[in-house]
């Protein structure tokens, strides 16, 4: 019997979840990701790619209209040898848009959209969702990055930040899928200068995740600098 040791065990491909409020620059991140910047897909449910002019990244646009079909065009692209040598990063933005959709287009089914079956379609919901969520996630060898906008909601007294996705178990579930979840926040110094930087440390936020160990809990929003410190070439 073989058994291997942990104490070499490194990461090969960087999967990461990005999380922050409407307009604090999630999509813009995918230009900081390493270049050359045709190495990266970008599957976009967003309207606004307007912030990434410039940069010549490759974007397949999902389908509003049939979103589950044209994920599974893209994932089988992307599963061609063609695609496996001409890129190597996935960008997903977001996966708060891409699960209005797919819960719309279950909705547009006769037998779903009936009000008393509203039990049935939450559940086809979360099983797509879940489906697409791990797909992507584990598709090697590529290295994948989601994002997904943040609301406030209402905890007993308190205002907090939480992830902005249709369905409670799809919700709660999300932060377990991922060992790294970045939250894209603005924070003000003593001179009241902005700063922009990427929370790691689940005591600072209740939405940041870092199972690697290896990040500081405060990171610049550059996605390259923290793929570095987590994939050891």
């Amino acid at each position: 019997m073989k058994f291997k040791s942990t104490k070499n065990i490194s990461s090969e491909r960087f999967v990461s979840l990005v999380v922050g409020q409407s307009g604090i620059g999630k999509t813009s991140l995918a230009r900081t990701l390493p270049e050359p910047h045709d190495r990266t897909l970008i599957i976009s449910a967003e309207s606004g790619l307007l912030c990434l002019s410039g940069t010549d990244i490759p974007v397949f646009e999902v389908d509003p209209d049939s979103p589950w079909d044209s994920l599974t065009e893209v994932f089988e692209y992307l599963s061609t040898d063609e695609a496996k040598e001409k890129f190597r990063f996935i960008f997903i933005d977001s996966l708060t848009e891409i699960a209005q959709l797919i819960l719309a287009e279950l909705k547009r089914d006769p037998k779903l959209g009936d009000a008393k079956n509203g039990f049935l379609l939450w559940g086809s919901y979360a099983d797509r969702m879940t489906k697409i969520i791990k797909i992507f996630r584990d598709f090697k060898p590529y290295s994948v990055v989601f994002t997904c906008l943040t609301s406030t909601e209402k905890d007993g007294l308190n205002l907090v930040d939480d992830f902005s996705m249709p369905g409670q178990s799809v919700k709660e579930a999300l932060k377990s899928y991922f060992d790294l979840v970045l939250h894209y926040q603005v924070f003000t110094d003593e001179e009241g200068n902005k700063h922009r930087k990427l929370v790691t440390d689940m005591e600072v936020s209740r939405l940041a995740k870092d199972r690697s160990g290896l990040l500081e809990s405060y990171e610049d929003a550059n996605l390259e600098t923290i793929i570095n410190k987590i994939i050891k070439e």
